[in-house]
Parts: structure tokens; C-alpha cells; sequence
């Protein structure tokens, strides 16, 4: 019984995957035809930019954290050392 459960959980992702991964067809971008200038690629370009402005915001607030956590074990340290 168990092993039959067992198999299931393995075969079941990848039988998920190709289901959901379709066979239809895929349309390309407006780049993929040539056409590089127009109202999507610049906002296209303008999500990128917003996308690697707030993983930058994100990651410099994490290691801002961390710069402040050591700072204030510095003060406790010696404050306790007194």
C-alpha cells in the first residue's frame, strides 16, 4: 500500500508539469518580429527596471539589518563589559 503511494508521489510532479506545460503553440514578442520600439517594450523595459530597483531596495535593507543588528551587539557588548 505504501509503496504504491510512494511511486504515485514521484510519477505525480512530472505528470503535473506536462500538463500544465501544454502543447499549444508560442507566440513570440514584438522583438522576436522585428518590431523593437513601441509602447510594450518600453514598458516592458520600465518593469525591469522597477524589478531590479526593488530587489536592490530589498537586498540593501537585509544587509542594512544585519550592519545594525552587529552595531548594537558592539554597544550591548561593551556596555556590558563595564
Amino acid at each position: 500500500m505504501f509503496r504504491a503511494l510512494a511511486s504515485l508521489l514521484r510519477i505525480f510532479p512530472a505528470l503535473a508539469i506536462l500538463l500544465l506545460a501544454g502543447t499549444g503553440t508560442a507566440a513570440a514578442c514584438n522583438v522576436c518580429y522585428g518590431e523593437a520600439e513601441g509602447p510594450m517594450i518600453e514598458a516592458a523595459s520600465m518593469g525591469v527596471w522597477l524589478l531590479i530597483a526593488v530587489l536592490a531596495a530589498v537586498q540593501s535593507s537585509f544587509a542594512l539589518f544585519f550592519v545594525y543588528l552587529w552595531r548594537r551587539a558592539r554597544k550591548f557588548a561593551a556596555r556590558a563589559s563595564l
